[in-house]
């Protein structure tokens, strides 16, 4: 854990750059889909924020955004651009996805983006997700299946050197599996297309845990 959250505080100022130019076309698809499924909702939870990219996309259409990263430089560049623009909805914090610090039944959405296959126990935070959603409530549980095909697990293999340790490098229908055995019920489910492909799912509680 300390070696990553070394990695990640470490990367934090050029966080944005990669991912506008390594990422960016299947991010630009991904605030698409995002901006039109969460309009109108009240209270959001995104967790592994990084510098707050989702969260400052979709500020303007939802009344309150808390969201949180595990890496304090991630934070405090989310907290600068903030200011910046005024973004006065989101309470960013420094917070472990494993082990949320909200009480239970809080959140009518959470947000997991980019942060599931590098996990190295995800089923501990998809039950902390479970915990803080409302009993109606919905989480998004949007992940990069690094084991989809030959090209991305060879990207996957590539990024790794870098410091990217993808712990879980699951195909589409293997991480739709992990999902539906964790206590969620798939809703919606698309493929954003990219160097490695991007799993977009919108699961509902079945509160069998």
């Amino acid at each position: 854990m300390n070696k990553e959250l070394k990695f990640w505080n470490s990367f934090s100022g050029r966080y944005d750059d990669f991912i506008k130019y390594t990422l960016g076309t299947t991010y630009q698809k991904l605030f698409v889909k995002l901006r039109e499924d969460v309009t109108g909702t009240e209270n959001i939870l995104e967790i592994a924020t990084g510098t707050g990219l989702l969260s400052f996309e979709i500020c303007k259409l939802v009344h309150h955004i808390n969201a949180i990263d595990i890496a304090p430089e991630m934070i405090r560049i989310a907290q600068k651009k903030q200011a910046e623009i005024h973004a006065l909805n989101i309470d960013f914090e420094v917070g472990d996805t494993s082990s949320l610090q909200f009480r239970d039944g809080s959140f009518d959405k959470v947000i997991a983006s980019n942060v599931l296959h590098l996990l190295a126990d995800p089923d501990e935070a998809l039950s902390e997700i479970s915990r803080v959603l409302k009993p109606e409530g919905k989480a998004f549980l949007i992940t990069f299946c690094h084991g989809e095909n030959l090209r991305s697990r060879l990207i996957s293999r590539f990024m790794e050197l870098s410091g990217f340790k993808a712990r879980n490098r699951w195909t589409v229908k293997s991480y739709a599996t992990f999902i539906q055995a964790s206590g969620f019920e798939i809703q919606t489910m698309e493929i954003l297309p990219g160097k490695i492909p991007l799993v977009y799912i919108i699961a509902g509680k079945t509160n069998i845990r």
